[in-house]
């Protein structure tokens, strides 16, 4: 119980800037708890403006910023980790050595709140599948949406009530401390495996074998809903506990969710339910479909009506940053995919669009992957290319000098200059695309300062 942490001593490990993210959310509810709570964090406290005004009105709330100290980890009684802290950090290391145990947010929620709660979880469609999860869920119950949207759960806490459903996006490190409480999400969605965070994993194993918490403390009471046409999926959900609910874009025997004949079926007991066309889905792209199939795999299993359902997804256009149609300007359609941060998001986005009079911003900074099958699917698409400066621009530039690709427009150092460029090469009739590949850091605060630069660039260009 929450009382339990009174005059506890707390080390929130990583602070962050989002205003309701993990290290504020986690400050905020062990010092209402009565803990005595310290933070620290790598950088300086100029860093944090908003959060340290949160904080600094707590008496029991002290600060080590600008770098860590041995005893915050070694002379505490828990450890709360960031999800951005890599879990090689010697001091996590330091602080098991002495006994200390390291949670994070969503280990400390799950040991304390036992609502209904659906998971989702994989390497892509993420975001995307959990608002469409939280949108069709409404039409039976009352949710909270939270996780890697930028909402900790312990951000909700003291608001939730005992018939609220939990809908969270979990990345692998909002996971990753599951182990300490052994719980898994009710429902758990498992959306795809693929090649990603490589800067951050040792192996990929390990960065898989993260993403397995999400079933791993599942019991046979629990539903667990997976990709079938993810061969890596496939394999690892064999361990699973749960009852597993597939989702296919093609037809299978089995429970679950698959397309035929352009209708979307559910299947459970030998009844085959239609729930709705493939052709309400407003979402560009395959990998769209795939979001919008395990959602509809959740609502099902819920228990909401397939009339419902098909209302929602009629009427659902999409999350921001992904693969969003941001303004038609001079005839020029303008898309902002800045959280395809992976080559295959990338190439997800050129199969979602017509490629023959596109332009394409790319590149960025490497996460350790690999570029040769982007390279080769540019060279099939041929849209004219501006690529952002970086260490994966780098390794793309290589792997296109391979090919037969020869429209690279050139390579900018920030958005400006990027716009310059589109300004230069866009004619009446062209699709400008954002969607990097890559990650942002560099030329960029975030992914997301990314896609807020060329919005702005995009609005310019309307006023125009």
């Amino acid at each position: 119980m929450i009382q339990d942490f009174k005059n506890k001593k707390i080390t929130v490990m990583g602070l962050g800037t989002y205003a309701q993210g993990s290290g504020i959310a986690a400050a905020l509810f062990f010092a209402k708890a009565g803990a005595c709570v310290t933070v620290t964090d790598t950088k300086p406290a100029e860093t944090f403006g908003v959060a340290m005004r949160k904080l600094e009105k707590y008496d029991n709330i002290t600060f080590a910023l600008g770098g860590h100290r041995e005893k915050d980890f070694t002379d505490a009684d828990m450890i709360i980790k960031n999800p951005d802290v890599p879990m090689h950090s010697p001091y996590l290391a330091l602080a098991k050595q002495h006994g200390v145990p390291v949670h994070n947010d969503w280990s400390i929620f799950a040991s304390l709140k036992t609502n209904m709660w659906v998971g989702v979880t994989g390497t892509r469609g993420k975001t995307t599948t959990t608002t469409l999860i939280d949108t069709l869920l409404k039409t039976k119950y009352p949710t909270r949406l939270c996780g890697n949207v930028g909402v900790s759960p312990l951000a909700l806490f003291q608001a939730i009530r005992k018939d609220d459903v939990i809908v969270s996006e979990l990345s692998s490190w909002n996971i990753q401390q599951l182990g300490a409480v052994r719980r898994s999400p009710h429902i758990a969605v498992l959306t795809n495996l693929l090649r990603d965070h490589m800067n951050k994993y040792k192996t990929i194993n390990e960065y898989y074998t993260d993403k397995e918490n999400i079933f791993r403390y599942q019991t046979k009471d629990d539903v667990l809903i997976a990709n079938l046409d993810n061969a890596e999926v496939k394999e690892r959900v064999k361990k699973a506990k749960a009852r597993i609910v597939w989702f296919s874009r093609n037809p299978f025997r089995g429970e679950g969710v698959y397309i035929q004949n352009g209708t979307i079926y559910f299947t459970q007991h030998k009844k085959k339910v239609p729930v709705c066309a493939l052709s309400d889905i407003r979402l560009a792209g395959e990998h769209n479909q795939d979001n919008v199939l395990a959602a509809v795999c959740v609502a099902m299993v819920l228990g909401v009506a397939p009339v419902l359902i098909k209302n929602v997804v009629r009427k659902f256009t999409g999350v921001a940053h992904r693969l969003e149609h941001i303004a038609t300007v001079n005839g020029v359609r303008y898309y902002d995919d800045t959280t395809a941060t992976t080559p295959d998001a990338t190439m997800a986005a050129l199969a979602a669009l017509p490629t023959k009079n596109m332009i394409l911003l790319a590149g960025g900074t490497d996460k350790k992957l690999e570029f040769s099958a982007l390279a080769h699917a540019l060279a099939q698409h041929a849209p004219r290319l501006v690529l952002f400066s970086g260490t994966a621009t780098d390794k793309l530039v290589k792997e296109l000098q391979k090919t037969r690709y020869a429209k690279l427009l050139g390579v900018v150092g920030s958005m400006k200059e990027a716009g310059d460029m589109i300004r230069a090469h866009a004619k009446r009739g062209d699709i400008v695309l954002l969607s990097p590949g890559a990650a942002s850091f560099g030329i960029f605060k975030n992914e997301f300062d990314r896609g807020k630069q060329f919005r702005a660039f995009v609005r310019k260009l309307k006023k125009k």
